[in-house]
């Protein structure tokens, strides 16, 4: 059955019975309640492809990853999450979340925008995590709809949503001062992402701020992460509290200092970034970050922006929250 055959069975034309089936205001609450009722006796589904058609569109939503460390940043459990909040808010329009991975750690791989990107498959795109500045800079005079989440460049103006990394990494400086610690450590990858910078320079402002000893800790990455981290721990002054840039360093950290004897909290506070599910299982003091929150307003933004007049570019971060858990205590006890 097509949309010809239901606005013959409705009595009604086929312009009619679209706008019937689409919601428009300018068909009569009688009339759209028969073209209804004709469809659901009829089992009638419009085509998606027509319909695209139609209004000129694909109907579809692109979300572009770089991948990082041979992987895809889709399958790490911060993404994973942003992800749930897009495809709920995209299914909820009746759009189709296409996702594309570009090449980011492969020697001499060419970077060019993804398939569906050139080949103009999707009406607008989400770019997700950190991005290669020339590849953004050609998405954005392709003008496309489009929004960054989880990364910034103050050169190029872009709609970008982000967490407010700095104020999550003081708000834990402040937990901690609160418990007496003098001597902080921030465990920063050596990747030097956008979110991780902006967590130091939080974590550097708070405890500048309440006169505090704030070290940084560039660790290493992969499997050099725990010997780097075994070795600052086993120093005489080593802090009293360390806060990591995100929950996976924080749990690993906690496996070290474990390893080493150290009671956790009464040896060595420890809080990390994200509030991942493990963060929770572990007992992890942490900074929550709405996730799904953030995949929600990108795909919100996204929808925005694909209706004229296409405002101006613009950074919204979204809060976050301190979960205070077992990891952390007052200092010099035990």
């Amino acid at each position: 059955m097509n949309i010809y055959d239901l606005a013959r069975e409705a009595g009604v034309s086929i312009a009619t019975a679209s706008k019937a089936l689409n919601g428009r205001r300018d068909v009569n609450e009688q009339t759209r309640l028969r073209v209804m009722e004709v469809a659901q006796r009829l089992n009638y589904h419009p085509s998606h492809l027509a319909r695209g058609l139609a209004r000129r569109r694909t109907e579809n939503i692109g979300v572009v990853f770089q991948r990082r460390f041979h992987t895809p940043l889709f399958t790490k459990p911060f993404y994973s999450k942003v992800l749930e909040g897009m495809e709920m808010e995209v299914t909820s329009r009746n759009y189709n979340l296409l996702l594309s991975v570009i090449p980011g750690d492969e020697p001499g791989a060419p970077l060019h925008l993804p398939k569906l990107v050139r080949e103009k498959n999707a009406d607008g795109l989400v770019l997700l995590g950190e991005m290669p500045a020339p590849l953004l800079k050609e998405v954005f005079e392709r003008r496309i709809p489009s929004v960054v989440v989880d990364f910034f460049s103050a050169k190029l103006p872009a709609h970008y949503i982000l967490s407010d990394s700095r104020g999550g990494a003081a708000a834990v400086v402040r937990h901690l001062a609160a418990l007496k610690h003098k001597r902080l450590a921030f465990v920063q990858s050596p990747a030097g992402d956008f979110g991780y910078l902006e967590r130091q320079a939080g974590f550097e402002a708070a405890c500048k701020e309440l006169k505090l000893d704030g070290q940084v800790w560039v660790v290493g990455a992969g499997e050099d992460f725990e010997p780097s981290i075994l070795k600052r721990l086993q120093g005489k002054d080593r802090p009293t509290a360390l806060v990591a840039c995100n929950d996976f360093h924080a749990l690993a950290t906690l496996r070290v200092a474990r390893g080493l004897g150290l009671k956790v909290p009464q040896d060595l506070s420890v809080a990390g970034f994200d509030d991942i599910d493990e963060a929770a299982e572990r007992g992890l003091t942490t900074v929550k970050v709405d996730k799904a929150a953030m995949g929600l307003k990108a795909i919100q933004t996204v929808f925005r922006l694909m209706e004229p007049p296409i405002s101006a570019g613009g950074r919204e971060e979204l809060p976050v929250e301190l979960v205070a858990r077992a990891t952390t205590g007052p200092a010099g006890k035990g």
